[in-house]
């Protein structure tokens, strides 16, 4: 069946259902001892290419992450320490194995959000949190603002929504030039297409990506997590070496 008319037939969990069925019925195909997958907690002969760029080594065959979000889960492990403290956690944009660990760990209590994502829990609009403020220990959003109209109203909310001591952990791709490129013309999606390469973005993140959180409230530190690992087990793992992990707290100064 055309993937056209499969979007018409189908609601978005049952193909969601039909993706998984796909990849767990191949992932036998690249078995293997040569890396391995934290997430999903199986060795392969290799990781599979992914991305228009085609990154060597990127896409787990059987859960289907990708770098970042294998280095996000290592980081959650060991610096969060994720199985061991209690923590009210705000997962947003879920990406359903990463959510199914997360709702599996007793210590948490777990919500996950998004406007249109067939697995959250919560269907809310980032710029508009149903939340009570200082709710959330831990907020989770991996490659989420570049999708959000107002990215700045997103980040004031996530703010309002985290607790005085908690931490916000972000993840994006970054661009090569110094500054985030937004064109307030490209209002359609065939515009954005064509600005940003995606029609579902509204800017292109620049080197400038930490600044423009820290300026809505938030002290912010890169961080180069892979680089905790021996390019053997970067290599082992499937964590790439430009992924970085922007952990976000309570400025003192507030939103600038």
């Amino acid at each position: 069946m055309p993937l056209p008319l499969l979007k018409k037939v189908l609601p978005a969990k049952a193909r969601l259902s039909l993706r998984k069925f796909f990849w767990l019925s191949r992932s036998w195909l690249y078995l293997g001892g040569k890396v391995y997958c934290p997430l999903c907690e199986t060795t392969f002969r290799t990781f599979l290419p992914f991305g228009s760029e085609r990154r060597p080594q990127a896409l787990c065959p059987r859960c289907h992450t990708l770098e970042r979000h294998r280095l996000l889960w290592l980081y959650l492990q060991e610096q969060v320490k994720i199985k061991e403290r209690p923590l009210m956690v705000l997962h947003m944009a879920p990406e359903p194995i990463l959510q199914k660990r997360l709702k599996n760990l007793p210590n948490l209590h777990y919500r996950s959000a998004d406007l249109t994502s067939p697995v959250a829990m919560d269907l809310v609009d980032i710029q508009a949190l149903p939340y009570p403020t200082a709710s959330f220990d831990l907020i989770l959003c991996s490659h989420v603002l570049a999708h959000v109209p107002n990215d700045r109203q997103a980040l004031q909310e996530l703010r309002r929504v985290l607790t005085p001591t908690g931490q916000l952990l972000l993840q994006a791709r970054l661009h090569s030039h110094a500054t985030t490129v937004e064109n307030p013309n490209a209002k359609t999606p065939q515009q954005r297409l064509k600005a940003y390469g995606q029609a579902d973005r509204f800017r292109n993140y620049g080197h400038d990506f930490a600044q423009r959180v820290a300026v809505q409230g938030f002290k912010v530190k890169a961080v180069e997590y892979a680089n905790s690992r021996t390019p053997e087990e970067q290599a082992w793992l499937g964590l790439g070496n430009h992924e970085l992990i922007f952990v976000a707290t309570h400025s003192a100064h507030g939103v600038a």
